[in-house]
């Protein structure tokens, strides 16, 4: 759910080069003798490890960091448009590569070019989830204006989150936020999803909260979700063939999405299989080349 006051994320910028082979025009054997991937990812090299490829995520400290799959073969005198502060050196490429299970061994790299402009608020307002229930005719009023502050929605999230059938709460935002969230969040429904007695929730959740209201079905509780997202890091996981980097939930879309190594089609329906389809939603870090 977002909240009413956003970090911003700074944008790493490189520039953008020829592509080099890090072992000359001979790449390694091995590499050769192994399955191709591809993958546009950060590499970075710290003073606690040497290069890796980043695969969880980069935190944006200065300078970033990351948990990676260490690359057997990197040098960055091979390349162009790495960054360096206090010990560590990084840059954003695209890569491919043979992967072993444990590390990858690289056979090209391009430097990726440099990010584009952040999106305008009106780009990311139709990326933002937008509210399952039909608008009212008329439009959407606030029962309540002086009860649909940050104060109130707090309370009412967690008498929601408290059913044993919740599934989901989001925010939906009715037009652009401006650049003042935290004193003007602008116009949204607060968006509320269970498995069961709907009429129920909505008129416990109603004096708690005057503002817009949506309370709605959803297939899956939290808590099943929530569960799912357990066993793709245990053995679940292990049985259905995962080298599983990250997992989260997306409650607007009842859904838990997972970032695995790599997806090939049996894994995909073993996991359709298991969970149902669209339970799971599922990126790989690297990808087969054809």
């Amino acid at each position: 759910m977002r909240r009413f006051l956003l970090a911003a994320i700074p944008l790493l910028l490189l520039p953008a080069c020829a592509a080099r082979d890090p072992d000359g025009d001979a790449p390694a054997q091995t590499a050769q003798a192994q399955r191709r991937y591809k993958t546009t990812a950060t590499v970075l090299e710290s003073p606690k490890h040497g290069p890796e490829l980043c695969v969880g995520g980069v935190r944006t400290s200065y300078p970033p960091q990351c948990d990676g799959v260490p690359i057997t073969n990197w040098r960055w005198d091979q390349f162009e448009g790495e960054q360096a502060a206090n010990g560590t050196t990084w840059g954003t490429y695209h890569l491919v590569g043979a992967y072993d299970g444990a590390s990858f061994t690289v056979i090209r790299a391009d430097p990726a070019p440099p990010e584009t402009s952040p999106p305008s608020a009106e780009e990311r307002f139709e990326d933002e989830p937008k509210s399952p229930c039909r608008e009212p005719k008329g439009g959407w009023k606030v029962p309540d204006p002086a009860r649909r502050s940050e104060r109130y929605l707090d309370p009412v999230t967690g008498a929601a989150r408290a059913q044993p059938d919740f599934a989901g709460l989001w925010l939906s935002y009715l037009e652009p936020m401006g650049n003042n969230v935290a004193e003007d969040p602008g116009e949204f429904v607060v968006n509320v999803a269970f498995t069961g007695e709907l009429a129920r929730h909505e008129a416990e959740l109603r004096p708690r909260w005057g503002g817009r209201l949506c309370v709605t079905r959803q297939q899956r509780t939290y808590r099943e979700l929530v569960q799912i997202q357990s066993e793709l890091h245990g053995t679940a996981g292990t049985d259905l063939g995962l080298q599983v980097v990250t997992t989260g939930i997306d409650e607007s879309e009842n859904a838990v999405n997972l970032t695995a190594m790599m997806l090939d089609t049996r894994a995909r329906e073993a996991v359709d299989a298991r969970y149902g389809t669209g339970t799971v939603r599922m990126t790989a870090v690297l990808t087969p080349v054809a």
